[in-house]
């Protein structure tokens, strides 16, 4: 749900239509969802969270940069839900940059400089994005400004857990 909601809270802000959630059938496919912070935080009484899948990958192209070349990629990856990191369910996992583009739409284009956390609310994005491209700079040193004019990205949105973005090293990135 949270992704829902910080896609919304992202198209309002820039003047989209929100989107209503009684468009979408939400599909659970995992009820076992132990993230970084259950194992990291030592809290082991609570019980798992749930991973739930809104948006239909019909009609969408996903290019994955896992080392720096283009390949196939896919909105959702049911290999990762038997493994530990179920998280990695959302594009397959972190990876440099990921390219997901809807066919057939005339929207914006978006940069969303993130972390992993921000890979759940992709697939809510392409409700209003022709194109959403997906920069990591824990692993990409890529210039923000010449990848934002080579193109052609109409905005631009940092997406990133407090934890990470207060620690990451790399952030240097966005002055570039």
């Amino acid at each position: 749900m949270g992704a829902f909601y910080g896609a919304n809270a992202i198209f309002e802000a820039m003047g989209l239509e929100p989107i209503r959630l009684e468009d979408y059938t939400k599909t659970t496919v995992s009820d076992q969802f132990y993230g970084t912070s259950f194992s990291t935080s030592g809290v082991r009484w609570l019980p798992p969270d749930s991973i739930d899948a809104y948006v239909p990958d019909q009609g969408i192209k996903v290019t994955s940069y896992f080392k720096g070349t283009p390949e196939e990629g896919s909105l959702y990856v049911d290999s990762w839900l038997t493994e530990k990191d179920k998280y990695s369910y959302f594009l397959g996992g972190r990876q440099p940059l990921c390219v997901v583009e809807k066919e057939g739409s005339a929207g914006p284009r978006v940069l969303v400089i993130r972390d992993s956390y921000s890979d759940s609310l992709a697939p809510f994005l392409t409700e209003r994005f022709s194109e959403v491209h997906l920069f990591d700079p824990r692993d990409n040193l890529t210039s923000i400004k010449g990848y934002v004019e080579e193109h052609e990205i109409d905005a631009v949105v940092v997406l990133y857990s407090f934890a990470n973005f207060t620690t990451d090293q790399n952030l240097f990135v966005l002055s570039r």
